[in-house]
């Protein structure tokens, strides 16, 4: 998420605390490190991953972005009229052994999308210490985790030097793959209305800094967008189908969609009216191409939704979900 969601991360990871107690040469010289011993490794033998089971077209997607609330996010993926993809996000101060048990009680309920690194974090990791958490991530919760999202608004101007976000999401790609895993990868939609002259739309910075055999592999490619951030601009589903159409020459393997989108805080009363717009627009989304899943990930999904006898979202949320079959039932 944007830059302002980066108090939204300061406070999941003083939760999680309390709970439990750009150097571009660099980068590059520690991603052909970490390559290297790879191969090396991989000379020893490695053991098949286990069979992956299938994820749903379309995708019913959610994010939690806190997991000490771990019985209403497993009693809510339950309820929800479509099993959901339940995006955890990782914080970036944390091993995967914080989140393991979490992990492993949400998968029964709902499929799973590892959120390895967020924009928000993503200065806060270099290469090489980045390549280390994905593998660590990788090994400890592979077997419970659907999909991996590799890097998060990769294209954001927040989130370092391109050249050094290129290594990560590379050297992410590189892991997850050769775990013999699924890889997702989000961008950050900002035509119209970007931070900058430097900072580059999806299209040009994925022909730019995502590499040909990265565009190539990729499972899924979403965008994330943010109308608050964004002059309020809301693209019909017609531009939204044209967008998915020209990342589609890019990534032609990948499926495509949403992987977040949202406000900037929980709803409020004031704010209530929005959210169930927002809601209610992107998931009923009609975008009639046959590599599209939907997805949205509606980001305070945990503070909105949950539990969800008592919030008011909850019921938009489930006929969200109805309105996602409806749109994009082919």
């Amino acid at each position: 998420m944007h830059p302002t969601k980066s108090l939204k991360a300061l406070v999941s990871g003083v939760v999680a605390l309390s709970t439990t107690l750009v150097l571009v040469s660099g980068a590059g010289a520690a991603t052909k490190g970490l390559r290297a011993e790879r191969a090396a490794a991989g000379a020893v033998g490695v053991v098949p991953a286990p069979a992956m089971r299938a994820l749903p077209r379309p995708l019913y997607g959610v994010t939690v972005d806190d997991v000490t609330n771990l019985g209403a996010i497993v009693a809510g993926a339950r309820a929800l009229g479509h099993m959901p993809v339940t995006r955890i996000y990782f914080n970036v101060k944390e091993p995967a052994s914080y989140y393991a048990s979490a992990v492993r009680a949400v998968q029964p309920a709902s499929y799973v999308m590892g959120e390895l690194l967020d924009s928000s974090d993503s200065r806060h990791i270099g290469t090489a210490a980045y390549g280390r958490r994905v593998e660590s991530y990788v090994a400890q919760l592979g077997n419970s985790v659907d999909v991996w999202e590799i890097g998060n608004e990769v294209n954001g101007n927040w989130t370092g030097r391109y050249a050094t976000v290129e290594a990560k999401l590379t050297t992410a790609y590189d892991d997850v793959t050769a775990a013999g895993r699924r890889t997702a990868l989000t961008l950050y939609d900002n035509v119209g209305c970007g931070d900058g002259s430097r900072e580059l739309d999806p299209v040009a910075f994925s022909g730019r800094y995502v590499p040909a055999a990265v565009r190539s592999g990729l499972d899924y490619v979403l965008l994330s967008y943010y109308e608050g951030n964004c002059k309020g601009i809301r693209p019909s589903a017609a531009a939204w189908t044209a967008y998915f159409a020209r990342l589609h020459v890019l990534f032609p393997h990948a499926l495509l969609g949403f992987g977040e989108i949202g406000m900037d805080s929980p709803a409020t009363n004031i704010t209530l009216g929005t959210a169930r717009s927002l809601m209610t627009y992107y998931y009923g989304l009609s975008v009639d191409l046959p590599y599209y899943v939907g997805g949205y990930f509606w980001w305070y999904y945990d503070e909105d939704c949950l539990p969800y006898a008592t919030k008011p979202l909850w019921a938009t949320l489930q006929s969200a979900f109805a309105s996602e079959t409806a749109a994009l039932a082919h």
